[in-house]
């Protein structure tokens, strides 16, 4: 039988003891925090399940619960389908509700002289394929998005269903359009969506011309933690943002705490530019929506799940917009009719 050396064998004694005191002092501090949620109440649960994150990494782990490890940094989210739609794995099952919704909502939007822009924010897989595990394939079949651009073409309506992808793809070769750490796009790759937005409006409203990047400047924030570590408690995983700004503000903003309602109004004084009505999601929010401002007189911002309760005949009487935007990422495509009020519907 083999023997350890009698400092090897104390020092093992006392390694067991500091763990056992350990697991002991946590287990006290814990139910001294009440028994009754134990498990929210966990001493330092926060800070043991960071640790457990960082050995997961380092050994080489790149599943976690809703998160999927990359190459070269780059981390996806994995939430909401959001693989299975890069993976074309699922069908858009609803794409004629959804193409005849839009259809008869551009048809009385057209007889009120408003404009109406779908925009589809892309899933970040759509962009960086490459960054995913090179196990991770699409199938040789439609993507849902491009089902509903088929469907519209097919109905021959106009160009209301703005596909970013190829604009943000073409931009990637300059420049990261999307953060590493994050589901959304970046504040190049936002600046990137506004201008395409603006440049498929002209034909409708020729007075609209997006601002170039030399007429802004950038503004740089620390590192934070982006959505996606926050999600596996990966706290320890930080990342640089920055946005663009013009180098003399001329637009006046106020933000509304309604996240899911009416959350922000911007204007430019004394403008004659279009009144713009947007529904937006979380897309939106990371600065595309301060960078559409610049570009009309007045813009409404509303969170798109409030569609039902803001956009209805009253309400656009009330607005009075010449341009109303639909933002939706691409994994959410599905979700459009939930969200459609009544009257395009029946």
């Amino acid at each position: 039988m083999f023997n350890l050396p009698p400092s090897r064998n104390r020092y093992s004694q006392i390694f067991i003891v500091v763990i056992l005191s350990s697991f002991i002092y946590v287990m006290a501090r814990s139910a001294s925090l009440g028994v009754a949620s134990f498990e929210d109440n966990f001493f330092k649960k926060d800070l043991l399940i960071e640790v457990v994150a960082r050995l997961r990494m380092k050994v080489g782990d790149r599943v976690f619960s809703q998160a999927l490890i990359g190459k070269d940094g780059w981390i996806e989210y994995t939430g909401a389908n959001n693989i299975d739609d890069f993976q074309n794995a699922e069908s858009l099952e609803n794409v004629e509700i959804i193409g005849k919704g839009l259809i008869n909502l551009n048809t009385y939007l057209e007889s009120q002289g408003i404009t109406l822009l779908v925009v589809i924010a892309p899933n970040k897989a759509s962009i960086y394929p490459d960054k995913l595990p090179e196990e991770i394939e699409s199938l040789p079949v439609q993507s849902r998005l491009d089902s509903l651009i088929s469907y519209m073409a097919e109905n021959k309506q106009p160009p209301i269903v703005l596909d970013l992808r190829p604009a943000l793809r073409e931009a990637r070769q300059g420049e990261d359009v999307y953060y590493k750490t994050d589901t959304h796009w970046n504040g190049y790759g936002s600046f990137v969506a506004y201008t395409t937005i603006i440049d498929s409006l002209k034909s409708s409203n020729p007075e609209l011309k997006p601002y170039d990047v030399a007429d802004m400047k950038r503004v740089f924030f620390e590192p934070t933690v982006r959505d996606i570590p926050g999600l596996i408690h990966a706290e320890y995983i930080t990342e640089a943002s920055f946005f663009l700004k013009p180098r003399k503000p001329f637009v006046e903003t106020v933000y509304l705490e309604e996240n899911l309602g009416y959350n922000q109004f911007s204007w430019i004084q004394d403008s004659r530019l279009p009144t713009l009505l947007m529904f937006h999601d979380s897309f939106g929010a990371a600065r595309l929506n301060d960078y559409l401002s610049m570009n009309f007189g007045k813009s409404h911002y509303i969170h798109y799940v409030s569609m039902p309760k803001y956009l209805t005949q009253e309400n656009i009487q009330f607005f009075k917009p010449d341009v109303i935007i639909i933002e939706i990422v691409e994994r959410h495509l599905q979700l459009i009719p939930k969200y459609l009020p009544d009257f395009v519907l029946e």
